[in-house]
C-alpha cells in the first residue's frame, strides 16, 4: 500500500510527461511526414495519446487533492481514479488503435520508408526524452519498493495512485516503442523492404493495447473499491487483537478509497467487566496503533459488538441490494 507521500512528486512528474510529450510529438510528427515510415507514424499516435493521458491525469491530480467536505465526507481520492480510467482508455483508443490501423494499413500498400537519418536521430532523441521521463518516475516508486521491501513490479501493481503508474508504464513503453520503430526501420533499410517497418507498427501496436489493458483493470478494481491484501488485512487483525482488553476480532476489512487512503472497518469484542469509558479507549488505542503501523489509513471505524456477533455472514449483516427490512 502507498504511504503517506508523493502527492506534489506526482503532480511535477505528470507537468513534466506533459511538457516533454508535447515537444516530443510535434518532432515526430513532422520526422513521420518527411520518411514516410508506419512505425514511426506509430510512436507519433502513441506520444499523442500520451500527451490526451497527461491532461487526464493533471486533472486527476488536481481534482483529488481537494479537502473533505459535508457531500464527499471520504475526500475526493477516487476523482483520481476516475481521470486515470479515461488516460488508460486514451491509450488504448488513440495509441494502440491508431498504431494497428496503420500496421495494418501498410500491409495491403507497402511504401518504404526514406530518409532514414532523420527517422534516426528523431527517434533517438525521442527514446532519449521517454528514458528520462521514466527514470524521473521511477525514482519515488523505487523508495517506497526499498521501504517496504517489496519488488518494484509488486508495488505497480498493488500501488494506489495510479497517476504514477500511468507515468512510469507511458514512459516504459515510448522507450520500448522507440527501439522497435530504430529496429523496424534500420531492418527496412537493409532489406529494400517496408515489413520490418510494418511489423516493428504492429509490435508497437499490441504493446500499447496490453499497457492499456493493465491499467484499465488496475483503475476499474480502484473505482469498485478495492480491498487490500490479504497478507496486510490479518496483520491488522492481529494488532488489532493484540491491544489490551481485546478478546476478539470477528470481522475486520480495510478499503481504498483514494491515492494512499484506506478506510478500516470491523467489529471488536471486549471483556464484560469494561465499562463504556474503559472500550471507547480501548478502540482508540486500537486505531491510533492502526495508524501507526500503515500512514496510509485516514478512517478507522472500530464497533464494540457481543459475542454473540460473528461477522458480516453473520445476523447483522444485509447483503448489499437486498431489500431493507
Amino acid at each position: 500500500m502507498a504511504e503517506k507521500t508523493g502527492g506534489a512528486t506526482t503532480r511535477r512528474g505528470v507537468l513534466a510527461s506533459l511538457a516533454e510529450n508535447g515537444l516530443q510529438t510535434l518532432l515526430m510528427a513532422v520526422a513521420a511526414a518527411v520518411t514516410g515510415s508506419v512505425a514511426l507514424r506509430s510512436q507519433v499516435a502513441a506520444a499523442a495519446a500520451d500527451v490526451a493521458v497527461q491532461v487526464f491525469l493533471l486533472i486527476g491530480v488536481l481534482s483529488s487533492a481537494r479537502p473533505r467536505d459535508e457531500e464527499h465526507p471520504l475526500g475526493y481520492g477516487r476523482e483520481r481514479f476516475f481521470w486515470s480510467y479515461l488516460a488508460a482508455l486514451g491509450i488504448f483508443v488513440g495509441g494502440a488503435g491508431f498504431a494497428l490501423e496503420g500496421a495494418i494499413s501498410s500491409a495491403l500498400h507497402p511504401s518504404l520508408p526514406h530518409h532514414f537519418a532523420v527517422a534516426y536521430v528523431t527517434l533517438a532523441a525521442s527514446t532519449a526524452l521517454d528514458a528520462l521521463a521514466l527514470e524521473t518516475g521511477l525514482r519515488p516508486l523505487r523508495r517506497q519498493a526499498r521501504r517496504r521491501r517489496i519488488p518494484l513490479h509488486a508495488l505497480l501493481r498493488r500501488s494506489t495512485d495510479p497517476a504514477a503508474a500511468t507515468v512510469v508504464i507511458g514512459g516504459a513503453t515510448g522507450v520500448i516503442g522507440g527501439l522497435l520503430a530504430l529496429a523496424g526501420i534500420a531492418l527496412s533499410q537493409q532489406t529494400a523492404s517496408s515489413a520490418p517497418d510494418t511489423v516493428a507498427s504492429a509490435l508497437i501496436g499490441l504493446m500499447l493495447l496490453a499497457a492499456s489493458a493493465f491499467l484499465l483493470h488496475t483503475n476499474r478494481e480502484l473505482l469498485s473499491g478495492r480491498g487490500v491484501p490479504l497478507a496486510m488485512l490479518r496483520d491488522m487483525r492481529a494488532l488489532v487483537a493484540a491491544q489490551p482488553d481485546v478478546v476478539d476480532v470477528p470481522d475486520l476489512f480495510a478499503v481504498v478509497v483514494g491515492p494512499a487512503s484506506l478506510i478500516v472497518n470491523g467489529d471488536i469484542t471486549f471483556g464484560d467487566a469494561l465499562d463504556v469509558p474503559a472500550v471507547e479507549r480501548a478502540i482508540m488505542a486500537a486505531a491510533a496503533a492502526l495508524r501507526e503501523r500503515w500512514p496510509s489509513i485516514d478512517y478507522v471505524y472500530l464497533t464494540p459488538v457481543p459475542h454473540a456477533r460473528v461477522s458480516r455472514g453473520g445476523p447483522w449483516f444485509r447483503p448489499a441490494g437486498s431489500a431493507a427490512a
